[in-house]
Formats: structure tokens, sequence, C-alpha cells
């Protein structure tokens, strides 16, 4: 009997290995084909190609501005008085928006921003500790560009915090540290300097995360992105902040 208990705790532990093994390879994969595509569009100018071809509606636009969790941001239920586009763009960093900015927020004359950035940038950290000090620096200073570039628009800014980290999974914890949730306070920290004329900080990271500091897991789509609960429940502080900007 024990011979036997002792060959399917070795067999339950190869499929386990297998299995985060292939974990490994899909995640490096999927990793690699978004390098290859960024490589090829630096910018992601491609993405909204045909809706800037589009004649513009009429009335005043909200438009959401940023990487990945802008991009999946949804448009707040309540009535906010705006139109809502969406220029959000997966795995960017905040140098890249820069290079697309004029194209996706400057051309559409929009009377509010919600701008979200910044993770992206952080969390190479996990990759290049010794660049920290660099990438935390290089990171606030991109923040403030965006930001001065939306004002000088026309648009009023709604600078969003940079969202918590939710629980980091085991397939990339040997690739991760708790460094870049430092580097992220750090840079949340820096954001309320850029408030002010036409800049409003919306802070999620109160409704987002626990007492542990990270995002409940009720909100955690995965360890960096919100669930549809998550942006409901930031929506639900948005929407009146949203519907108090002077027209």
């Amino acid at each position: 009997m024990k011979h036997r208990v002792a060959i399917l705790a070795l067999l339950a532990a190869a499929i386990v290995s297998l299995g985060a093994n292939v974990a490994l390879v899909l995640a490096a994969l999927h990793y690699f084909e978004a390098s290859e595509a960024i490589r090829l569009d630096p910018g992601g100018l491609r993405m909204y190609a045909s809706e800037r071809a589009a004649p513009p509606a009429e009335g005043p636009l909200l438009v959401f501005f940023g990487d990945s969790r802008a991009f999946m941001w949804t448009t707040p239920t309540a009535p906010i008085g705006y139109r809502v586009v969406n220029r959000g763009i997966s795995y960017q960093t905040t140098e890249q928006m820069l290079l697309r900015i004029d194209a996706d927020m400057t051309a559409l004359h929009p009377a509010v921003v919600v701008f979200e950035g910044g993770v992206n940038d952080l969390k190479t950290i996990a990759s290049f500790p010794e660049r920290r000090a660099e990438i935390v620096a290089r990171c606030e200073a991109n923040l403030e560009r965006i930001v001065n570039r939306c004002r000088q628009a026309g648009a009023t800014v709604v600078l969003a915090s940079v969202f918590s980290i939710g629980d980091v999974p085991l397939w990339r914890r040997p690739f991760w540290t708790n460094d870049v949730s430092a580097a992220i306070r750090e840079v949340n920290a820096f954001l309320p300097r850029l408030a002010g004329d036409k800049v409003v900080l919306f802070d999620a990271n109160p409704v987002l995360v626990d007492e542990r500091g990270v995002v409940r897991r009720m909100y955690q789509l995965d360890y960096i992105h919100l669930s549809s609960a998550g942006y409901a429940a930031i929506n639900e502080k948005l929407s009146p902040l949203l519907s108090a900007l002077p027209r």
C-alpha cells in the first residue's frame, strides 16, 4: 500500500510539474509574440487607424487613454454627460503612449481625458533591478509630459493612480520582485504634484486593495488586470467625479 501511495504521489508531482512547465512555455510564447508585434509598430498606431478615419461625432468627448488597464476600463453606467472613446493599448509603457498621444488624444479634441498608465514601465524593475531609480524617474517624467500634453490640448485630465498589483501567480514569482509594488507606491506618491489646474487626481486603490495592500481577489482578473467587478467598483467613485467636472 505504501509503495502504491508513493507511486501516486510521484505521479501527481510529475503532473503538477508538467503543468507548471507548460504554463511557463505558453507565457513565454505570449510575451515573445507581444514583443515582436511591438517591434513592428512601436507606438501602436495601427490599432485605431480605422477609427481615426471616421468623422467625429458631436458633443463633449471623454477619452480613456493608457495601457491595457485603460483599454479594459468599462464605460460608467451612470449618466456622465460625455461621449466615450477608448484609446487604451495593451502592454504599452508611457514611452510608447507618447509616440501616439497626438494621433489618439490631441486629434480628438477631448473635453476630458481619463489617463491611466505606468504599470508596464514599473514591472520591468523585475527584469532590470539595477535600473530601478532610472525606471521610476523616467515613468514619472513621462506621466508629467502626458498630463501636460492633455492640458495643452484643452482637456481636463482625470489622472488615475497606478492600480496596485494582485496576487502574483506561482509561474510568475521566479521572475518577479515585491519592489514593483514599492515602485508603484512611490509613483503614486508623486502624482499629487501633477494635480491642479484642469488636472484631477483619481485614486482607485482605496476601493481596490485589501488589508494586505494588494487588489482584492474579487476584483482581480489576474495579477495585473481588474475584473469587471473591479471596474464597476471604481466607476462608482469615478462617475460622480466626471459628472461634477465643469463643462
